[in-house]
């Protein structure tokens, strides 16, 4: 028994100096980037808007939508949703007047918007979701509430 013990003592620890050299040999520098990038990506997440549909609009389901969003490190999916439910790919690198204009230094300003169509849901008063997703990591939720009639 005594045997035993002092061979999991043993193994315990090897186990344990293997995780410290693991450790160690990943690159401060590395991580150090990581966590820089993650910093970043939240303090500067993607901005736009919902061009349509409007604030309180009544819209039938499958209806399209319209927006534009940007990023420095340069969108990498939109995604919308209407109340938290299921979320459905919108199409993103469509051109949209005056965003280049506006913010000619962001990564693909040129086709910053977007489209989408509307989810089929019952009629009534509904939360649409547009979920903006950087190449950085950094999100972004964009919200408007509508009725679907």
């Amino acid at each position: 028994m005594k045997s035993c013990s002092r061979a999991l003592f043993v193994a315990a620890a090897v186990a344990a100096l293997l995780v410290s050299a693991c450790r160690k040999s990943e690159s401060p520098e590395a991580s150090a980037a990581d966590t820089e990038a993650a910093k970043q990506a939240r303090a500067r997440p993607p901005f736009g808007l919902i061009d349509t549909p409007k604030e309180n609009d009544a819209i039938a389901s499958g209806a399209q939508g319209t927006g534009w969003a940007l990023d420095d490190s340069g969108i990498a999916k939109v995604e919308v949703a209407l109340d938290e439910g299921p979320r459905a790919d919108a199409k993103i690198g469509q051109p949209f007047p005056g965003v280049h204009e506006a913010y000619p230094n962001y990564p693909d300003s040129d086709k910053a918007g977007f489209t989408f169509t509307i989810p089929s849901v019952a009629a009534g008063p509904h939360l649409l979701i547009v979920s903006v997703t950087a190449k950085d990591g950094g999100k972004t939720d964009l919200r408007r509430h509508i009725q679907i009639r």
